[in-house]
């Protein structure tokens, strides 16, 4: 039945773990890649994320925001003008993402 395939996994990229791309130094744009595929699913999830840190995680925009999910990743955009994440300053500001997935694995 869908209901015995029906999965929920979750995760995190773990505080001082985390790995942050610059996009946009200057515009204090960043992206992070997170792997899902240990979540065995066979359709593309649905992925709720949330950030966490010590410091100016609450002034960036996109912490909620998933693009091109796939069955084994997703990933995500953050924003933010007025404490600028780049540079190594999300990863001394602990900024890590707790998500969660919902889908199939049959």
């Amino acid at each position: 039945s869908e209901a015995r395939c029906a999965r929920v996994c979750a995760g995190t990229t773990r505080r001082g773990q985390t790995t942050w791309n610059d996009v946009n130094s200057k515009g204090g744009k960043l992206n992070l890649s997170v792997d899902i595929s240990s979540c065995g699913f066979v359709k593309v999830p649905t992925v709720t994320t949330s950030v966490e840190g010590r410091l100016n995680h609450h002034r960036a925009t996109g912490l909620a925001a998933v693009y091109r999910t796939t069955t084994s990743s997703f990933e995500m955009y953050v924003e933010s003008m007025r404490a600028n994440p780049t540079n190594g300053n999300a990863e001394s500001w602990g900024w890590n993402v707790e998500w969660v997935a919902v889908g199939y694995i049959c």
